[in-house]
């Protein structure tokens, strides 16, 4: 009868092997190393946001932690049978690195900084899987659902829209709570304003204000607080879904803050002590949280949903066993992760594709715009508050007033712009949705209009060309001082996307607002087509700059007449403006 124990038990002993602890620690080093070299172009960017845009993606510094983590809670029941390898992790291992692949040598329209986490997200799941087996995977979905939902940075384009309703709901939440505390209010869109003895207060609610910060950050904490600190699936569901009133309630509050300290110092309501002040409301917004999190456990008491509980005690030694031939497994996830990077780099070589684009600096500085030109009067330079410069994405902008002295009306044009450099997956702020964030409405749709830009001096460039056409170069003499050059100009047709607007506290009023985008030395109206023509895949620089016009006037004001002022003021001012911009084409002679 011993014999025939020992006989299973050798048996037993040799169906799996043990795995040294100093090689699983370097295969693992081995194996991230390789995921990081081949996904370094996104990890690179990743760590960009957080750096960049901290109070808004800073968390995601400390997501793989998190995640690490829950995988250690749950290390007894992950190791409690050895592991085996499943196949079909290969095939959503290479699944993961063809899709990065696709999106990174596609084209410019693709170019999404999502998109292309799906694919390491594919190749971290297809991992783990053909490493560990189905088994592990119960224990190990859901700290690596986590790590890649919330340790990437959402896009611009995938948050805006969600962004403007929060915005909408900061708004109206505050106007009525201050209201209710006594305020003289009065609201224009997402801008507050508010009346004391005698003066206007305006407090604007930027995107910065919007609560998209504590949505994300609650969602974040209340997900991995109802994995640990709650049983039942539907008690998990409601923490979650509390993130939202959570950080909208206590949002509105930190706006109506803003609002009361504006009242003694608008200064108080801007730059670091704003920043300051939404710090000090996420402190009783977590005890809110965490008060949700004890009715859920002390109230709303119910029966254990029989999951199994992954950390129970046991003092036996851990080890990591393999069910199979593991040195396989290593080697066939080691190629291909080593294979995906060379290739990915061979073919980007060979056809000249660049992941990231490097920023290019301006030529002259946005202020050497000359201040008078052919009958232009500045009257204004205006300066945007730190939430202001925020909300626009950059710091390197241009806004000012001009008045045209010698026209009948002597019409009024603000001039705007900003200018873009290295950046990836950024919304540009346009004005279809900043006016009617100041409390304008739309009287038309949004449409792109031709300018009449006079080009008849307009000469071909004999050496540089973009598109296969060449270049477009007007003399220029600089206003201070006086050098003569030859300018190349933007490629393509000047079209404004025009808007109409109205101010309902005006009667009759119209106000007109149009704008294009210079990207990398060509033209477009459209806040979309920057993606395309600033991120080409050979281009291995990128820069756009957002150029934009509005006036306003009476209801004889015309769509025409807005044309025909912003096409003059723009033939004089355009190529003084593309003396300050990066010239295209000698950036293009550097690469």
């Amino acid at each position: 009868m011993s014999g025939v124990s020992r006989s299973i038990s050798n048996q037993t002993r040799d169906s799996f092997q043990v795995v040294p602890q100093d090689r699983v620690v370097l295969g693992a080093f081995v194996v991230l190393g390789c995921l990081i070299w081949l996904f370094w172009e996104f990890f690179v960017q990743q760590g960009r946001f957080a750096i960049n845009q901290q109070a808004d993606w800073g968390h995601t510094v400390v997501i793989p932690f998190i995640a690490g983590y829950f995988v250690w809670l749950n290390r007894r029941a992950i190791l409690a049978e050895p592991f085996k390898p499943a196949w079909s992790g290969l095939v959503l291992l290479v699944l993961g690195v063809s899709w990065y692949s696709l999106i990174a040598l596609g084209p410019a329209a693709f170019k999404h900084h999502n998109l292309m986490g799906f694919g390491v997200a594919l190749t971290i799941f297809g991992l783990a899987l053909f490493f560990f087996g189905w088994r592990p995977m119960r224990w190990l979905w859901f700290p690596l659902g986590y790590l890649v939902v919330f340790g990437q940075t959402l896009s611009d384009t995938a948050v805006l829209r969600f962004t403007q309703f929060l915005q909408d709901i900061a708004a109206h939440g505050s106007y009525w709570g201050l209201t209710t505390l006594g305020f003289d209010m009065a609201k224009e869109g997402n801008t507050l304003r508010i009346h004391q003895g005698g003066e206007v207060i305006p407090v604007n609610i930027a995107e910065a204000c919007s609560g998209m910060r504590m949505v994300v950050a609650f969602l974040a904490l209340g997900v991995a607080m109802s994995y640990r600190g709650l049983d039942l699936w539907w008690q998990r569901v409601i923490l979650v879904l509390s993130a939202f009133p959570t950080a909208l309630f206590v949002n509105i509050l930190r706006v109506m803050t803003l609002g009361v300290l504006a009242t003694w110092d608008s200064n108080l309501a801007d730059g670091d002590f704003h920043s300051m002040v939404g710090l000090l409301w996420l402190i009783p917004a977590f005890f809110i949280y965490l008060g949700v999190m004890w009715l859920l456990r002390n109230i709303m008491i119910g029966e254990d949903d029989g999951e199994p509980e992954a950390d129970a005690v046991d003092d036996e030694p851990l080890s990591v066993r393999f069910s199979g031939r593991i040195r396989v497994t290593f080697v066939a996830a080691v190629l291909v992760l080593v294979g995906g990077g060379v290739s990915l780099t061979f073919v980007m070589q060979a056809m000249n594709v660049y992941l990231r684009k490097a920023p290019v600096e301006l030529r002259s500085s946005l202020a050497n715009l000359p201040s008078s030109v052919d009958g232009w009067t500045m009257i204004e330079d205006y300066r945007l508050p730190e939430t202001g410069v925020e909300e626009l994405g950059t710091d390197v902008y241009l806004s000012r007033t001009y008045r045209a002295d010698d026209m009948p009306g002597r019409p009024v044009v603000h001039f705007h712009l900003a200018y873009y450099t290295g950046t990836i997956d950024m919304v540009p702020h346009v004005a279809d949705r900043c006016m009617v964030a100041g409390g304008l409405e739309k009287r038309a749709a949004p449409a792109n209009l031709p300018l009449r830009i006079d080009r008849d001096q307009w000469e071909l460039d004999p050496v540089h060309s973009i598109d296969d056409e060449p270049f477009r170069v007007r003399g220029s003499r600089n206003w201070l001082t006086g050098e003569e050059m030859l300018v190349r100009m933007p490629h393509g047709e000047f079209e404004l996307r025009t808007t109409e607007f109205h101010d309902p506290k005006v009667p009759n009023s119209r106000i007109y607002a149009g704008y294009f985008f210079i990207a990398n030395g060509r033209l477009t109206p459209e806040a979309g087509g920057v993606r395309i023509l600033a991120y080409q895949p050979k281009d291995r620089h990128a820069y756009y700059c957002k150029v934009q016009f509005t006036i306003s006037g009476n209801e004889g004001l015309e769509v025409d007449g807005f044309l025909d002022i912003t096409s003059g003021f723009l033939d004089l001012m355009i190529t003084d403006l593309m003396r300050c911009l990066p010239d295209w084409a000698e950036v293009q002679q550097q690469d």
